[in-house]
């Protein structure tokens, strides 16, 4: 059972000076019994002191090295495990390869000698104040008593117990010691000594393999043998002595405090162990010598066993073939079954009829009157086909033959044929399903051709219905009584699917039967399609024979436990931990109809143990001396007073807010002392040798916690503080008086608080219309169109410390109100029997503040639409100048004043009137306004606003104020629509902010072009207000389109366009004349 594994194995030498293999590695493993069956054992297997037989001892006190025995594998000669002792049954099995117990075996000495060295040296730098001295030491001999005892006791190592020392003389703190020494000029003082190595010798050589060291045994042992491994320092060495002064391999290791943790620390380093040699170990002083001694033994327990087992037979009969089948066993049904829809069916009513060619939907086709006459109706129902049979088309009979009716009739029992011919697997099967199917196809020409014969018309009812009629009741029986016959092809229809075989161990009295499963589809009209299956069994013919041996229970067993084998067949676990040995016969006896098996075997299970024990421990010594020194203090023989100071510290409260505010100081301890200091003047003899410091700190507390005070008023502002906390960084509320100012900093947050009830205010607007002349004189009582809409609600919230404002916070609602004037437009106006005609919306103006909107939505205060008049003028004629008048356009200087509008009134001429409509101006886009600080970080939310009427003050360019700030200035960009006000945090550094360099005016140039018309854009210009220096948007005037020549311009435009229109009249004028 161990053939064809690879082994690893290590040469291992034993005390007697063999080496054997041993496989590396050691787990439990069971092993099987090797038997040699009717013969002696294979010689060799078990081999002892010459012989053939293991030597079992049962005193372990002391066993000689001639009981070493060796077990070799049969089955595998490599495996080999030689052991210092087989064990037989003991009291107990021995734990140590060695013990100390009862007389020594022998004492081994150790001579030494030492010399002291006596050192005068300087406390504080361990300088020497004067020459050393040498003085004799200790000298004497080291006597250690040990044992020889255990398991191969002859070659074993040494065990040690305690050692003894014999010695003269002693090295002590006392050696060479003087109490007082002169040096440098100063006197110094004994004030200590010690001795270091004071164990520290000259040590004879002791010797291991090649290695001589200085070594000693000297307190490693207690009085009971054991190892003192609280002596044990440095590297530990621990070797095996593989016999009486000779060494074998080593492992290094450190820390160890037991015997335990050595052995553990010596087989784990097995695998890197080397020689104990002096070309692989350096001896240091410290480190210690540990050596193992390291016993095996086999121990096991055995027994004997005989077992007779008695065997019987009988004389079997020839027998004859055998065969039976068994009957056809039902499992499930399958779906698909044969059926006919038809039936005897009055009808009354027309019906196409088929012709001749026996297709529906074709020229020969007739038609049939029926008047409540029984026909044979056939109707194309639901089809009930085999799992994965289907109908390949969908069928109209009213474009179908004769015969594809037919088969639809059949189409089941055709379904039914296919679904068996899927599952055949037999080529005799699949030509009776042919053959079944041709069947099926005669009946169907049979068919036809008994309907021509019989004279049996077809009428069809629906694309799923037919009619076969004849006077004759008879044929029609026949007829559906042939159609019918179709399905008898599926009688005894029956296919073999698979098959199995298998061994039955008995059956009808048979044994050995082999058993064949024939699974089976067939059909027929009682069940439909099923599925089964037919047993069937068969066993060939058998000649006359005996049978089988039977075994007789119960077999006969004698154990004897009392026996231990000690030769035979050996079998090794691959670990070599575990030794079969077996030794045993067997013995048959046999007649014709019984026999008998005797077999005895002797067996015994070993298990190898290994005792490792260090035995003994030596310390490797310095080879030098006891060191004794002395330490001195210098001596101070007087003192004077050199110089002293002091210093003052107090303690003050800062309460600050969080922004960082000094809301008031308070002092809570004036400056007093808190620190002194005297210095002297060290002497020893007439030299100054160093100062002497004392030093007084004077201990006050201070507490500031009454002064926390939970409320505080800002006396400049009226605001109110909360308590916070000590600010970070600041020195803790209570504690000492330190030098210098300890300034305690309390925190304050502000006490703030937001009306929950606002201020409500609403602004109101409303619309009026008035009638103007062409002068601007009212001709008509104003009309209201809205009156005091409510078009915004204004919310004001306040925010108090406790009863003094901080700010104020507005929310605007806007309420859109629409408005229009068109209903207010009245044509013509009558005043003093004057007649006036509708113009136009009187453009913008200071006199009105009006808009020219007449829709939209109403604002707060008053909007005002103009309605312009025009006095209807007399039929007069005119005599135009040649040369017209100049009208001279004003320079713009920028601002917001703007000239009211003229309006200038044209005479009619003969033939018609020429009228100029005033220029429509709009107001310029929404203006954002933005608080910023000089970073250009903002201060709140941006706003935006429309521009008020022009020449107006504009409420964008108000900057406002803002707690904790200062206004520096304001900055409007190029196209006028975004204000920004700069401010300045208070008690910070005002910063220089570019001013942006005034934008000269446009100035308008008149211009005409007939294939586009320009437009002024709305733009606003830059502008300097008269008050403050500030820039504001100074908004441009967009005209809208003339009425009469369809141009655009700005007002110097409208000047230049009456220019023009004053020259063409001119010309017309002129025309008149000379027509």
């Amino acid at each position: 059972m161990f053939h064809n594994k690879q082994e690893k194995f290590s040469l291992r030498k034993y005390k007697d000076g063999r080496t054997d293999s041993k496989l590396i590695g050691a787990t439990i493993l069971a092993t099987g019994v090797a038997l040699s069956v009717g013969a002696s054992p294979v010689s060799a297997a078990v081999s002892s002191n010459g012989t053939d037989t293991a030597t079992v001892v049962s005193d372990t006190s002391k066993v000689a090295s001639t009981s070493t025995t060796t077990f070799t594998d049969n089955q595998d000669p490599t495996k080999k495990v030689t052991v210092d002792a087989v064990i037989g049954k003991v009291g107990s099995l021995p734990i140590k390869a060695n013990k100390n117990a009862g007389n020594v075996d022998g004492t081994d000495s150790v001579r030494f000698t030492s010399k002291a060295t006596v050192n005068y040296l300087l406390e504080d730098d361990n300088s020497k104040l004067q020459d050393s001295k040498t003085v004799e030491g200790e000298s004497g001999t080291i006597n250690t008593p040990y044992d020889r005892k255990g398991i191969a006791f002859d070659t074993d190592g040494k065990d040690y117990r305690e050692s003894t020392v014999e010695k003269t003389g002693s090295v002590n703190e006392n050696t060479g010691k003087e109490e007082k020494i002169q040096a440098n000029n100063k006197e110094y003082q004994l004030v200590r000594s010690e001795v270091i190595d004071s164990d520290k010798a000259a040590y004879e050589k002791t010797r291991f393999n090649d290695i001589e060291a200085p070594v000693s045994p000297e307190g490693m042992h207690n009085n009971l043998g054991e190892i003192n491994y609280g002596k044990i320092t440095g590297k530990v060495y621990l070797v095996e002595e593989t016999s009486n002064g000779q060494y074998g391999k080593f492992v290094e290791a450190s820390n160890i405090n037991s015997d335990d943790e050595a052995v553990e620390a010596w087989k784990n380093g097995q695998a890197t162990a080397k020689d104990f040699t002096k070309e692989n170990v350096t001896l240091q002083k410290g480190d210690t010598v540990l050596v193992i001694d390291r016993d095996t033994y086999a121990h096991g327990s055995g027994k004997k066993t005989v077992n007779t087992i008695n065997y019987r037979r009988e004389k079997v009969p020839a027998m004859p073939e055998y065969n039976k089948t068994e009957p056809y066993v039902r499992e499930e049904g399958v779906q698909g079954y044969p059926s006919y829809a038809l039936w005897d069916q009055p009808l009354t009513g027309e019906y196409p009829t088929i012709g001749e060619d026996k297709v529906f939907g074709t020229a020969d086709d007739g038609k049939v009157t029926f008047n409540n006459e029984t026909t044979l109706f056939y109707s194309n129902s639901l089809k009930d086909f085999p799992p994965g049979i289907s109908s390949s088309k969908v069928h109209d009979f009213n474009k179908e033959s004769l015969r594809e009716i037919l088969e639809v009739m059949h189409s089941e029992v055709y379904g039914i044929l296919e679904y068996f011919n899927q599952n055949a697997k037999s080529d005799e099967e699949k030509q009776d399903l042919k053959t079944r199917k041709a069947k099926l196809d005669e009946n169907i020409a049979s068919t036809i051709e008994m309907i021509k014969q019989n004279n049996i018309d077809i009428a069809i009812e629906s694309d799923r219905g037919i009619m076969f009629f004849q006077q004759n009741k008879e044929a029609l029986k026949n007829l559906r009584k042939h159609i019918e016959e179709g399905q008898n092809v599926l009688n005894d229809l029956s296919v073999a699917v698979d098959s199995t075989q298998r061994i039955v161990n008995q059956y009808d009295n048979h044994k050995d039967v082999i058993e064949t499963k024939k699974n089976y589809l067939k059909f027929g009209f009682d069940r439909g399609i099923q599925k089964g299956y037919i047993l069937s069994y068969h066993k060939d013919a058998v000649p006359e024979h005996y049978s089988d041996w039977e075994i007789e229970y119960p077999e006969i067993e004698g154990i004897d436990h009392s026996v231990l084998t000690n030769k035979g067949a050996v079998t090794i676990s691959d670990d070599l931990s575990k030794i079969k040995v077996v030794n045993g016969n067997q013995k048959t006896t046999e007649t014709e109809f019984t026999k008998q098996d005797v077999t005895t075997k002797e067996e015994t299970d070993y298990v190898v143990k290994e005792i490792i024990t260090p035995v003994r421990a030596y310390k490797v010594m310095d080879e030098g001396g006891p060191v004794v020194n002395h330490y001195y203090r210098m001596h101070i023989t007087q003192e004077s007073e050199a110089y002293s100071m002091e210093a003052v510290g107090g303690v003050r409260i800062k309460y600050l807010t969080t922004e960082g505010k000094e809301l008031k100081t308070e002092n809570v301890r004036e400056l007093e002392k808190v620190y002194e200091l005297n210095v002297y003047n060290q002497y020893s003899g007439n030299t100054k040798v160093g100062e002497r410091r004392v030093e007084k700190i004077f201990d006050y507390d201070y507490d500031t916690t009454a002064k926390q005070y939970p409320i505080l008023k800002d006396a400049k502002t009226g605001f109110t503080y909360e308590y916070v906390g000590l600010k970070q960084g600041s020195p803790a509320a209570s504690g000492k008086v330190v030098a210098g100012i300890t300034e305690v900093i309390y925190e304050y947050r502000l006490v703030s608080e937001e009306d929950p009830n606002p201020v409500k205010k609403e602004g109101k607007g409303s619309v009026v219309v008035k009638y103007v002349d062409a002068d601007g004189t009212e001709i008509k009582n104003p009309e209201s169109v809205v009156t005091d809409a409510v078009v915004k609600t204004t919310k004001t919230y306040t925010t108090k410390s406790v009863d003094v404002v901080i700010s104020t916070r507005d929310e605007v609602e806007n309420h859109d109100v629409e408005y229009n004037t068109a209903d207010k437009k009245v044509k013509t106006i009558t005043k003093d029997g004057k007649k006036y005609n509708f113009h136009g919306i009187y453009a913008p103006s200071e006199k009105f503040h009006n808009v020219t909107a007449e829709t939209g939505k109403v604002v707060e205060g008053i909007t005002t639409i103009v309605y312009q008049y025009q006095l209807e003028p007399e039929k007069v004629q005119w005599e135009v100048s040649q040369n017209p008048p100049i009208v001279e356009v004003p320079e713009f200087f920028g601002g917001t004043s703007v000239p009211e509008s003229p309006i200038n009134e044209i005479p009619d001429y003969v033939d018609g009137s020429v009228a100029l409509e005033p220029p429509i101006y709009t107001k310029p886009t929404l203006i954002i306004t933005k608080w910023v600080d000089e970073n250009g970080t903002p201060l709140k939310s941006a706003d935006v606003k429309s521009p008020v009427e022009l020449g107006q003050p504009n409420e964008a360019f108000e900057h406002g104020t803002i707690e904790g700030y200062e206004y520096v200035e304001t900055i409007r960009n190029q196209e006028g629509d975004v204000v920004t006000h700069v401010f300045r945090k208070l008690n910070s550094e005002p910063k220089s902010v570019p001013k942006p360099s005034p934008i000269p005016p446009p100035i308008p140039t008149p211009q005409r072009n007939e294939e586009e018309t320009p437009k002024v854009p709305n733009k606003p210009v830059p502008s300097t207000y008269p008050s403050g220096g500030n820039t504001y948007p100074a908004p441009s005037r967009e005209v809208s389109q003339l009425p009469n020549t369809g141009t655009e311009s700005n007002a110097a435009l409208a000047a230049f366009g009456f220019v023009g229109i004053l020259s063409g009249l001119s010309i017309v004028l002129r025309k008149k004349d000379s027509e």
